[in-house]
């Protein structure tokens, strides 16, 4: 298993790596290396346009959240997220893209990546999950517009094909930790698909 994984990894960082720079990690690390905890290894291992983060860097706890926009119970989840990282500040929290609903949350997820190329990824991120009701083409253009990005160039960068790579990678990565649906979540070490409470997450923490 550990070899077909290797393999995979091999051929996904192969087809990423050119587009866009990727920390210098090697196979053995990702795969064989039992020094990190694999959570750990997955934000080492997309690159910084991938990742939406709100806490310090060097915060002894860490929650990683892959999710889809069209997702309910991310919607839900979204805010009690926001407040135990902004009520702790030994906390960080990392939202990962793993569109998988529909080709829609594809798109959004490539519009959000292309946000965080303009350092607005955080502001489009909380917009689109604080929309009430369903996420329309006005709703969208209206976040978009809030949010203070550049649209010209949010378009030109949404269709890269490094971008479309680092969708591709961090669902790969989500699947391989388990992830068979949104939310699917890490709190530090502990992996959980589905929906958490904020005190079940609270107990979690270090």
């Amino acid at each position: 298993m550990r070899l077909y994984l290797g393999l995979i990894f091999s051929v996904l960082f192969i087809a990423i790596k050119p587009a866009y720079s990727i920390n210098k990690i090697t196979l053995d690390y990702l795969i064989f290396d039992d020094s990190t905890p694999f959570h750990l290894k997955i934000l080492d291992a997309i690159p910084d346009e991938g990742k939406i983060q709100i806490g310090p860097d060097n915060a002894k706890n860490t929650i990683i959240e892959f999710f889809d926009y069209y997702c309910g119970y991310c919607k839900k989840i979204h805010p009690e997220l926001i407040d135990l990282a902004k009520s702790n500040n030994d906390l960080r929290v990392v939202f990962i893209q793993h569109p998988i609903l529909n080709e829609s949350s594809n798109v959004l997820a490539r519009i959000a990546i292309a946000a965080t190329m303009q350092n607005k990824g955080f502001e489009l991120h909380h917009a689109l999950f604080s929309i009430e009701g369903s996420i329309t083409s006005e709703k969208l253009q209206q976040s978009i517009k809030e949010a203070g990005i550049n649209e010209v160039k949010l378009k030109i960068d949404m269709e890269r094909d490094g971008v479309k790579k680092i969708i591709k990678l961090s669902s790969f990565l989500a699947s391989g930790a388990g992830a068979r649906g949104t939310p699917s979540i890490f709190v530090n070490e502990e992996f959980i698909g589905g929906y958490l409470s904020p005190d079940r997450i609270e107990g979690l923490l270090k």
